[in-house]
């Protein structure tokens, strides 16, 4: 028999915390995590094709998708059914809330893998970072998938408080990335690396919804704190979770005007009711604030 762990995870045949070793080790080998990222893949998504008129070619989904792979498998934990993370009593219609916002989870069908945006002792994502090292006109800096950085998107090269430049991120990990620099950019290790605002908040966004569906609301309390001292930044999205937690970091940064905004858009994209009730909670208490 194959004893090749790759094979065994191909045939569901390794245990949680294997599936769990095997991811992580994948981190620091490009390769495996390449091979990981298509066999799980595969995994997930055969099945459905059999049910799809079109579906999306395997290495298109790879290359968007290859971050969030591994993540679920370190991770190693499904959604919670519940998708309302409490962090104050839950108020109805017209009764007055107080406490802190409370944060809304995504919802997800509980038969799929959820693609998390990190475990439980992971770092806050972070909107500035630096050059670690260059090799051949390549960055590796210190910010990545967590950090809201992908394949194909921009980062800005800070030096002595002024942008001098960008580049393009190529390869990305959690937390860390390779990017490349533009002809005529002499890149330096003391350079500073910047996400953008948009890149940053969705980043935070999804650590919020992580940290909400694991039912850590302080966790996800601490991660829009930090969100709400970026500048107002837009991001498109029309989810009544994600409208929901923009109004709480909203809310934290002292803008009700805004948070009521974004909380009566939640209400309006039809949430159910367990969802209703938590922004409505919000609601009531920012009206009472004012």
């Amino acid at each position: 028999m194959n004893d090749d762990p790759l094979d065994r995870f191909a045939r569901g045949g390794l245990a949680p915390g294997e599936s769990r070793e095997l991811a992580q080790k994948s981190l620091d080998d490009p390769d495996l995590f390449e091979d990981l990222t298509a066999t799980s893949l595969a995994r997930t998504q055969m099945p459905k094709r059999r049910a799809r008129t079109a579906w999306i070619p395997l290495a298109g989904l790879a290359a968007a998708a290859a971050i969030l792979i591994a993540l679920v498998l370190v991770n190693g934990l499904r959604r919670p059914q519940q998708p309302v993370a409490h962090s104050a009593p839950v108020a109805g219609p017209g009764v007055a809330a107080s406490g802190p916002p409370i944060f809304l989870a995504r919802r997800t069908d509980a038969a799929t893998p959820v693609f998390r945006g990190a475990p439980a002792e992971s770092r806050m994502p972070r909107n500035t970072g630096s050059v670690a090292s260059i090799a051949d006109g390549i960055a590796t800096v210190d910010l990545g998938s967590l950090d809201g950085l992908v394949k194909g998107g921009e980062v800005e090269v800070l030096r002595d408080s002024k942008m001098v430049g960008r580049l393009r991120v190529s390869t990305v990990f959690r937390e860390r990335a390779r990017a490349e620099a533009p002809p005529g950019l002499a890149l330096r290790v003391t350079d500073q690396i910047r996400v953008s605002p948009p890149a940053y908040l969705r980043a935070v966004l999804d650590q919020i919804e992580a940290f909400s569906a694991r039912g850590d609301a302080e966790g996800a309390r601490r991660a829009a704190a930090e969100a709400a001292a970026l500048e107002k930044a837009d991001v498109a999205t029309d989810g009544y979770e994600d409208l929901n937690n923009l109004g709480g970091i909203a809310e934290l940064r002292g803008d009700r005007v805004s948070a009521q905004s974004l909380y009566e858009r939640a209400l309006s994209a039809n949430p159910p009711a367990e969802a209703r009730q938590a922004i409505d909670a919000n609601l009531t208490r920012v009206k009472g604030a004012k």
